[in-house]
């Protein structure tokens, strides 16, 4: 119980900074009233009902392309840098909800995918009793993220109104471009293994094609790189500050951003990511140890022997 409240307190902390300093003041509040207006009804009331929380797929993803639609309307400009991190959001967002869309009519999320299959085991360590309190738990914890740390790039953007990219900006730009399509190739690289793998009737092999040579989970590690470039980005644009809000401030909201980094390196690895997907896959496949073995869990490197 302590670390939810530390949690919600954190979170609540995170979303007063923004709401405190007037020039994010606006964005933040109608950002925190459109994440609830997404997942209330797409995944906390059917949660409570069904008890499966696998439709956080799809609102997750909604609520980061909502926040890319925001930033083209609260900029306080409309310039190349807000455009751009509107499009990035938009299409992060886009992209995931899209494919969880995908996924519930397929009728995937009649039953509860693996990852929050998991959570019951963490619930149950932690000794929580109560399965729909933790649900929403969980849930409300999402849609905080999304209301707080993880638009906070999005957010310190829009109040940038200069008209000319930076150097530090057009680094972070050009990663966060590499790694959306090193992301892309990874999950197509996944894709096709999968499907080859079903037409040979295979289906114990492990993926350790391509870009899953060097990593057991590529697709995560290039998803979070992108996270850390919206981070880099924001950085001038909070610097950009110290003459609207006090230094004290703007220094929160670069801890800030890096809070963002951290809360997607924890959620893509610990919390919905790699963990809970190894769990079951050490189950599925025999080969799979050999293949931790060998192989980094997240960043990509070098494959060892044995």
């Amino acid at each position: 119980m302590k670390q939810r409240i530390t949690t919600y307190v954190l979170f609540a902390a995170g979303w007063i900074l923004l709401l405190t300093a007037a020039p994010t003041a606006h964005f933040a509040a109608w950002n925190l009233l459109i994440q609830l207006a997404i997942f209330i009804p797409v995944v906390a009331i059917p949660a409570w009902r069904t008890g499966r929380m696998s439709s956080v797929d799809i609102a997750w993803p909604l609520g980061l392309a909502a926040i890319g639609l925001q930033t083209f309307i609260f900029a306080e400009s409309l310039t190349p840098l807000t455009i751009t991190v509107g499009a990035c959001y938009t299409v992060i967002g886009a992209r995931m909800g899209i494919w969880g869309i995908h996924m519930w009519r397929r009728g995937e999320f009649d039953h509860e995918l693996p990852r929050y299959v998991y959570q019951r085991r963490r619930w149950e360590r932690a000794g929580f009793r109560s399965e729909r309190v933790s649900l929403q738990f969980e849930l409300s914890v999402q849609a905080l993220a999304n209301a707080t740390f993880l638009a906070m790039p999005a957010i310190l953007i829009s109040t940038n109104h200069s008209t000319r990219l930076t150097a530090v900006e057009c680094l972070a730009i050009l990663v966060w471009l590499i790694a959306y399509g090193l992301e892309s190739l990874s999950d197509l690289q996944k894709s096709r293994f999968a499907a080859a793998a079903i037409a040979s009737g295979n289906r114990t092999s492990i993926c350790d094609v391509g870009l899953w040579r060097y990593s057991r989970h590529p697709n995560y590690f290039f998803q979070w790189t992108q996270w850390v470039a919206l981070a880099i980005l924001a950085v001038p644009s909070a610097v950009a500050l110290h003459d609207r809000v006090s230094v004290a401030q703007v220094a929160l909201l670069i801890f800030g951003l890096g809070l963002a980094v951290y809360l997607m390196y924890n959620t893509l690895v610990v919390y919905t990511g790699a963990v809970p997907a190894e769990y079951y896959s050490v189950r599925k496949r025999p080969a799979y140890a050999e293949y931790q073995k060998t192989v980094n869990r997240f960043v990509p490197g070098r494959r060892r022997s044995i």
